[in-house]
């Protein structure tokens, strides 16, 4: 197959040493998009359920906050 009049001219400023404009495209910065997965039903029903929970990584806590206000006479 014949190579279009663009790719002709980008090939030809490559082998002037210029940058080649097909090197800026579709940089993915290492990441690979194959290999992302996205949530479970499990685990957005999980994240909805801890969503408003205040402090519940603590052990033994229900999300209750207690204050100690000593009595002054």
């Amino acid at each position: 197959m014949a190579h279009s009049k663009a790719k002709k001219v980008r090939k030809r400023l490559e082998r002037q040493g210029k940058l080649n404009p097909e090197y800026n495209r579709l940089s993915w910065n290492g990441i690979d998009p194959s290999l992302r997965l996205t949530p479970t039903l499990t685990e957005r029903k999980e994240r909805l359920q801890h969503k408003h929970k205040w402090n519940h990584s603590l052990p033994g806590s229900e999300g209750s906050i207690f204050i100690f206000t000593p009595w002054v006479s």
